[in-house]
């Protein structure tokens, strides 16, 4: 057939699908016993190297997605693996990246070993492939360092969130010469700075004497970190002498000379930590980020590399475009050259790995083209469907993240972390606030609940519609202690999640017992 006409067809005939077309066949992955006629070309040909794990900020069960021909690609490499580095060669990348995976046994009809599917999060899958870490060396590289990474292999694999942050910590600051940092969200490198600055003395103590701390969740790891720890007595006094990080701005600075770039996604929700995570920095390390991703699919690479929240499209999946301002049909999708700028439009993706027209739920709103091909740049604005709903409208996430953006400018106490919730402890109805301050100045924070307002009405006319009405109310901030949001992320792998590599808190809280669960935390409400 034409490719035209398959292309037209294709456009003409072929409907949305979302996560429900595909849950029943992902279902079979996990039936025990696990067979290969059950699963063999189910999305793709032959069988996925892994089955990446969303995140489930949206309080629902994990989605799961199939990602093949990963793994053949790093066998079938003349580079082979990723090159393990001389143990005397300068540190220069903080790499704060979860590398551990689940695995699905897949069993022949006589009940014998057939072959391994892997389970782990997006991120995971992703950097593996990158760096052509193949599972099956995973052993022998717990005591090595790879590339120029600050911190041993095994610091990958660390289970327990704040463990896991503190032993890249340690490493990091362990190394003068470190140039670059790398994570998968930019609040995981403000957690990080947080909790060595809660454990400051500690963790400086381990460095002058060349140990280990004793933190929880790492007995399967502790054995080779130690073999790849050194005493360094002056570079612990160096670090006595400056302090800890919350007693200079720009402490990492002075921490690492040549630090001059920090990459993790800084837009959306992320956007928030980025004013504190720039204090921690000064103003000679960049932030930037590593490109728009999501568990179902890569979607576009940085375009402007001093802007965090501009991609361009990526040519490896199709991207179809449709207008949220029209009806929800393929009859309101848009090519990639038919996109208007200044449009918003939700993102249907068509891949590799087995999805048809997936509705992504992704909003971005097309800000220019690239002169060079004119291929559309774009930007992410929120999650469609995800809002806060009162009788007569809806707060949607875009306005709620411009509520809190507004209250943070100028602020001598910076936000770590904030998420709302439907606030009904009185009438009338509101936005309830659960805010996490770096530092102890509130005064300045008094004024809060009329700027919320303020930007709540400006952006939602429904808002001060409510309010003349007299139902809607002030929103209301409630202060949290420091490192609820931290405790948080590790309350979700409590729950069962194995999803430490994309830790997200959500814009709005799912469950009434995560509301209570950050009541629990209040320690002022202004």
């Amino acid at each position: 057939m034409d490719d035209d006409i398959l292309s037209d067809s294709f456009r003409k005939t072929v409907d949305f699908t979302s996560y429900d077309s595909y849950a029943p066949f992902l279902a079979r992955f996990f039936e025990k016993p696990c067979k290969p006629s059950a699963i063999v070309d189910l999305f793709a040909p032959g069988l996925p190297d892994y089955l990446a794990v969303s995140s489930s900020t949206s309080g629902g069960l994990a989605k799961t997605f199939p990602k093949y021909n990963r793994l053949s690609k790093i066998r079938s490499s003349d580079a082979g693996s990723c090159a393990i580095s001389n143990t005397r060669r300068k540190r220069t990348a903080a790499y704060v990246w979860y590398l551990w995976c689940d695995q699905i046994n897949v069993e022949d009809e006589a009940n014998f070993p057939a072959a391994t599917v892997y389970l782990t999060c997006g991120t995971v899958a992703d950097q593996r492939s990158t760096l052509n870490l193949d599972l099956e060396k995973d052993g022998e590289r717990m005591a090595t360092f790879i590339l120029d990474h600050a911190a041993p292999y095994a610091a990958g694999f660390i289970k327990k969130w704040r463990s896991f942050l503190l032993i890249h910590a340690l490493f990091a600051v362990g190394s003068r010469s470190l140039e670059t940092m790398s994570m998968a969200f930019i609040n995981t490198f403000v957690d990080m700075i947080r909790h060595f600055d809660l454990e400051f003395d500690t963790m400086v103590d381990c460095i002058a004497n060349g140990t280990i701390p004793d933190l929880e969740g790492l007995d399967e790891v502790r054995h080779y970190l130690e073999l790849n720890i050194s005493a360094d007595p002056e570079r612990a006094a160096e670090l006595r002498l400056l302090g800890r990080p919350t007693s200079r701005q720009g402490w990492c600075s002075h921490v690492w000379p040549n630090l001059r770039s920090v990459r993790g996604t800084a837009s959306g929700t992320f956007a928030s930590s980025v004013p504190l995570a720039q204090w921690f920095l000064g103003p000679n390390t960049a932030i930037h980020a590593h490109g728009y991703a999501s568990t179902e699919a890569w979607i576009g690479s940085p375009y402007n590399p001093l802007e965090s929240n501009q991609f361009k499209p990526s040519n490896t999946i199709i991207i179809e475009f449709l207008d949220t301002s029209k009806s929800d049909s393929i009859s309101s999708l848009v090519q990639l050259w038919e996109v208007e700028p200044g449009r918003r439009y939700e993102l249907v993706l068509t891949t590799q790995d087995g999805l048809w027209r997936y509705r992504l739920g992704d909003v971005a709103e097309i800000s220019g083209f690239d002169p060079m091909d004119g291929v559309p740049i774009i930007q992410f604005v929120q999650r469609r469907h995800v809002a806060i709903r009162f009788p007569d409208f809806m707060v949607t996430e875009k306005e709620l993240m411009a509520a809190i953006s507004s209250v943070g400018p100028n602020m001598a106490s910076k936000v770590v972390d904030w998420t709302t919730t439907i606030d009904d402890r009185c009438a009338p109805t509101t936005i309830g606030f659960f805010v996490e301050l770096a530092g102890d100045q509130v005064s300045d924070l008094t004024l809060a609940p009329e700027r919320l307002l303020d930007e709540l009405a400006r952006s939602n006319e429904n808002i001060a519609w409510a309010v003349a009405h007299d139902v809607f109310r002030k929103p209301s901030v409630r202060l949290v202690r420091p490192g609820t949001f931290s405790a948080f992320r590790q309350l979700k792998l409590d729950e069962g999640s194995n999803n430490l590599g994309q830790l997200k808190v959500p814009v709005v809280l799912p469950k009434a017992a995560y509301v209570t669960w950050f009541s629990s935390w209040v320690v002022q409400e202004l």
